[in-house]
């Protein structure tokens, strides 16, 4: 193995939660994708949503929307489907979606547990993220609903007719343009995009900034993601030229902002390291 390699699997094994590491197992180690399927599962709640602070900054044990999208895209992730689980899924959103079918980021119920500085103040309204995520990742499991129609119909038009302006909703879009059916509005999605990402705020096209913000590699983790084509081969190279070099002493990758508490502060540590260690492999750098 590499030795950056070896560093973060060490760090993997030492500080990252169980759903991580058998991520790694699947990317690294040969491990089946259903060990990740039977993680995800013991997220569930009776309600069909996914809760437990499955997003490590929101500490509630009640299923929410964020929750059960990081979810399933573990299951993407991993390469898994469960139809079963997918159907389940749908029948919580349909429970707490607004009539045109989108949904909000969490509910009510989210406040009384901790949550991470950056959501206390955010607001309940349904929206593009994170539904049209969502909605892509359940296309990706090969569900067939009504509330999933309904949700993907209304975020392909509101993309359309009032393109976002935010790094975080269009990679929402960029998730839904992947696994849409409907591959002529795959390409529109693509187009609105490529448009609208190089004015988006939280875009970090410079690799230099050290400002908070998602990178090309979030939307092109790998060479044949969708949205790899966006971007040139020197700004792809000079992120993960940056991203190499972020790995710190224990061989895991920093956050850069604020956690709940010390759980959440590795919970992500792990998730970002698995990010990082993963792009580079995806693309020959380790």
């Amino acid at each position: 193995m590499n030795e950056m390699l070896v560093r973060a699997r060490t760090f993997m094994l030492t500080h990252a939660r169980l759903l991580e590491r058998r991520l790694f197992g699947v990317h690294f180690e040969g491990e089946s994708p259903a060990v990740v399927g039977h993680v995800v599962r013991a997220y569930q709640n009776k309600d069909g949503g996914l809760g437990h602070a499955l997003e490590p900054d929101i500490r509630c044990p009640e299923s929410q929307p964020l929750l059960t999208s990081v979810g399933l895209g573990a299951l993407e992730e991993a390469g898994y489907r469960d139809i079963e689980l997918a159907t389940s899924i749908c029948n919580y959103m349909k429970s707490v979606a607004a009539e045109d079918g989108l949904v909000t980021f969490f509910t009510a119920s989210a406040l009384q547990s901790p949550l991470a500085g950056h959501w206390i103040n955010s607001t309940l309204s349904p929206g593009l993220n994170p539904t049209a995520d969502i909605c892509g990742l359940l296309h990706y499991q090969g569900v067939v609903d009504e509330w999933l129609t309904l949700a993907t119909d209304t975020c392909t038009k509101k993309l359309v007719e009032e393109p976002p302006l935010e790094a975080h909703t269009l990679l929402c879009a960029a998730r839904l343009a992947e696994y849409i059916p409907d591959r002529g509005m795959a390409a529109n999605l693509l187009d609105i995009i490529a448009t609208s990402l190089p004015r988006a705020s939280f875009f970090k096209a410079d690799a230099s900034s050290d400002a908070y913000g998602l990178t090309p590699l979030h939307f092109a983790s790998k060479p044949e993601s969708i949205c790899r084509p966006l971007f040139a081969p020197g700004q792809i190279e000079a992120h993960l030229e940056v991203l190499a070099g972020q790995q710190l002493p224990d061989g895991g990758w920093p956050i850069s902002w604020d956690a709940p508490g010390p759980a959440s502060g590795l919970e992500w540590r792990g998730r970002i390291t698995l990010d990082a260690i993963r792009s580079l492999s995806e693309y020959k750098v380790v």
